[in-house]
């Protein structure tokens, strides 16, 4: 078996060739700023990154710049870097006891010592959404903003039915690397607040970066493909010495950007087929759970229909397990998260301190993330879960 949680795992051969080939168009880009917009209710601007949609749904608020804007305890640093980059303060929020997201428990308190708490940005971790029947209701009541991001849960439903993305003021989407609609760079903002017509994006970014974009789903397969015997590893060590692999977190973040049209293209099929992609993950979930025990499974709120961007599991040694899949040929190192505000490189570029959110410390050292992207069948499925069973029977 040879199964990666990233390196371009959502992509079929169809949509590498077209990755190289596929010119954009001005006809693309107007039909997916019509589709975002007709399918979440409200203006839509396009974006090179999600992080850029967040900084824009940020501005759009014209809040005071000492305004304090909540934020999952357990999320990315490219998240804290857009709350920071639109003038405002980050406010981690731990998460709930045995969840991904925040609660009503949680906001309460942080909002009764951060009286300037302003905006909750609800992220929705790994597709398993947030009580938001309950944050609605509490940030209704203390005129609190709420941005969804949908970067992890494009796709999935609230307990109350609603569809992620249609109930904030603001939603941000994210197509970039291991989202769920993935086409390597791409972002956008709904706007159901300030503005039916936002104003778009006009800065493009390099040609030389649109290249490397291009070629990103062509060098990632060729790395998974040769990871086993070796040579995977060194090219892919080598494309990124050499700044030649798209990567999520340092190309381009000085700036805002707008959706390449070629990306748009792309985005357009995927979102047409993009019930089917769904279904493969929670068939795949669905497998995980039955096969595993439920002590390890992270739980879901009670009627949510969560997307699964990847399947979260809770264990004690976590390097541990990690070393016995790898020498299965199951390569699950790339932690979402492995710090409150990850990755833990980057913890030291934030006001973060220790204590400040302690469930989700304890959440960053013991979680496990399993693939449910589409090169994933359900009888590899099965069969990392029965590696998982083998490894805990060790313990």
């Amino acid at each position: 078996m040879n199964v990666f949680n990233s390196l371009g795992s959502n992509y079929n051969k169809r949509f590498i060739w077209k990755s190289i080939i596929t010119p954009g168009s001005r006809k693309s880009t107007k039909a997916l700023i019509s589709t975002l917009s007709k399918h979440y209710g409200g203006g839509v601007v396009l974006t090179y990154k999600g992080r850029h949609s967040l900084e824009l749904a940020l501005s759009a608020t014209k809040l005071p710049k000492d305004s304090v804007i909540g934020i999952n305890g357990f999320t990315c640093y490219a998240l804290y870097q857009a709350v920071e980059r639109a003038g405002f303060q980050p406010l981690p929020i731990d998460v709930g006891t045995g969840e991904l997201n925040f609660d009503v428990a949680e906001l309460k308190a942080a909002h009764s010592k951060e009286k300037k708490l302003k905006v909750i940005i609800v992220q929705n971790t790994l597709g398993l959404v947030a009580d938001m029947p309950g944050l609605e209701a509490y940030c209704t009541k203390h005129g609190i903003i709420i941005i969804e991001d949908l970067a992890h849960s494009l796709g999935a439903r609230y307990s109350d039915d609603r569809e992620a993305g249609t109930v904030g003021q603001y939603t941000m989407l994210s197509f970039s690397q291991d989202k769920p609609l993935d086409v390597v760079a791409g972002g956008a903002l709904v706007d159901r607040g300030s503005s039916k017509n936002p104003k778009p994006i006009d800065k493009r970014v390099s040609l030389w970066q649109r290249e490397i974009n291009a070629l990103y789903p062509m060098w990632a397969s060729l790395i998974r493909a040769t990871y086993p015997i070796g040579i995977g590893r060194y090219l892919h060590f080598g494309l990124k010495k050499l700044h030649l692999l798209a990567t999520p977190m340092s190309d381009n973040i000085d700036d805002l950007f707008t959706m390449e049209p070629s990306a748009a293209r792309l985005l357009l099929k995927r979102w047409n087929d993009r019930e089917e992609e769904f279904s493969h993950r929670l068939a795949i979930a669905k497998v995980y759970k039955s096969t595993m025990p439920n002590s390890i499974q992270i739980k879901t709120l009670a009627r949510s229909h969560p997307l699964y961007l990847r399947f979260p599991i809770k264990v004690n040694d976590r390097p541990s397990l990690i070393v016995h899949l790898k020498s299965k040929g199951i390569y699950v190192g790339d932690t979402w998260y492995d710090a409150p505000i990850a990755p833990k490189r980057y913890l030291k570029l934030t006001n973060y301190k220790a204590g400040d959110c302690p469930k989700s410390e304890k959440l960053a050292e013991h979680i496990v993330n399993l693939p449910t992207h589409i090169n994933i069948s359900e009888r590899q499925a099965e069969s990392i879960a029965i590696e998982v069973n083998t490894w805990l029977k060790s313990q």
